[in-house]
């Protein structure tokens, strides 16, 4: 029976350091609030759009209420580190980043968002697409239609705000930003096919714009499509390389098209930024240690992981990751540290966790900690694709001598 169970663990250990799957949390009690504040302080008197940005790699954009209030929905929460990202206006406020984390799925947190004066020049109106000037000669009606549905999606009446966005569409054919807002809703409903039509129709009629492009390629990369998204990523950065969210993304999209090389030298190139702020510079060691795993540089993996939890001592995937590759590498007592950090940062987030301890206790004969390591894993993770598995092998432990 040992020799079974051996057998079907390297198997499991194989899986789950190179892909982890995360299970979604419990929603807490009380919805966490993300509040934006202009520069001297006053709510905003529109919607405004923002980037949120997880520490598993996970970016969204999202739009707050006409008073600069977003809910965070329930799949959002699942990770323990965000950065929030409000691009320039370029007239009254600097581009923002704002920092937070989640470290327990029961807690309630408030962000508060102040934005930075705009303290520079003015860009010039050629380099950069302004947001604002997509609205020049849409007729008044599609714009109040638009401003309705960007309202009823931040209140999460996504549905209707979609309708309300057609209506825009159907008043003025032409508005890019409403095409735009309404791929960012798919998006996020994982209507894939519908958010590539409406980005390609929004790049049709103004190919500049660069959050319809980035958008497109996380849309491409979540389709399969991952060498047409890396093309299309891998231009935009060389255009825009500032763009919040490009380097992420366009690192995810090599990666996920086997360009690992690619992936490996781009990220290295970005950790080479003085300007980095902290935590984009822990992303970037996880992603670099994540992308050295798969090619299975084991060792130099392991130090870019640990440089990445040692950046954000709270992002639980990293730990995850590093207890992984610690087992790979034979150093039982650092994985298990690695492991338990991970779950107690993560809990039912980082349920492979408890996976991997399961196999680490056995081949070390604690069969009782084995056992227990396993149950929580069908507890936590009870649709995992090897859920039939483990539960055979917890049968099998059962009846093993402790």
């Amino acid at each position: 029976m040992r020799r079974l169970l051996t057998r079907l663990f390297l198997a499991l250990i194989i899986c789950a350091s190179c892909a982890v799957a995360l299970a979604r949390a419990q929603r807490p009690d009380a919805p966490n609030v993300i509040q934006i504040y202009m520069p001297d302080g006053s709510q905003p008197s529109s919607v405004m759009r923002f980037t949120l940005t997880r520490d598993d790699g996970r970016i969204e954009t999202l739009f707050t209420d006409s008073k600069g209030k977003y809910s965070m929905t329930n799949d959002l929460v699942s990770a323990s580190g965000y950065t929030i990202t409000v691009e320039t206006d370029r007239q009254t406020y600097d581009t923002t980043t704002t920092v937070f984390h989640i470290l327990r799925v029961a807690e309630s947190v408030y962000v508060s968002v102040y934005l930075r004066p705009l303290k520079r020049p003015a860009l010039p109106r050629a380099q950069v697409i302004d947001a604002a000037e997509l609205d020049a000669g849409v007729p008044a009606e599609a714009q109040a239609a638009y401003k309705e549905g960007m309202e009823l999606i931040a209140k999460g009446q996504a549905d209707a705000g979609v309708e309300s966005l057609k209506r825009a569409l159907g008043l003025y054919p032409n508005y890019v930003r409403a095409l735009n807002d309404l791929g960012v809703v798919y998006l996020e409903q994982n209507r894939l096919d519908d958010a590539a039509d409406a980005f390609i129709r929004a790049l049709k009629l103004n190919s500049r714009f660069p959050y319809a492009r980035l958008n497109l390629g996380i849309t491409l990369d979540r389709q399969g499509k991952h060498a047409e998204a890396a093309a299309l990523l891998e231009t935009l950065f060389k255009e825009n390389p500032t763009l919040a969210g490009v380097r992420a993304t366009y690192a995810d999209a090599l990666y996920n098209a086997g360009r690992l090389a690619d992936a490996r030298k781009m990220l290295r190139a970005g950790l080479e930024d003085a300007t980095l702020k902290r935590e984009e510079k822990a992303e970037l060691h996880y992603k670099l240690g994540r992308v050295l795993s798969r090619e299975e540089k084991t060792a130099e993996a392991v130090k870019e992981l640990q440089a990445a939890t040692e950046l954000e001592p709270t992002a639980f995937n990293a730990h995850l990751l590093l207890g992984g590759s610690l087992i790979a590498l034979k150093r039982p007592a650092e994985a298990e540290r690695s492991l338990l950090r991970a779950y107690e940062l993560g809990g039912t987030r980082a349920g492979h966790a408890q996976l991997m301890l399961g196999q680490l206790y056995f081949e070390q004969k604690k069969f009782d900690l084995s056992l227990r390591a396993f149950e929580q894993y069908l507890r936590d993770v009870p649709d995992a694709r090897n859920a039939a598995q483990i539960r055979d092998v917890v049968a099998r432990l059962q009846g093993t001598p402790k």
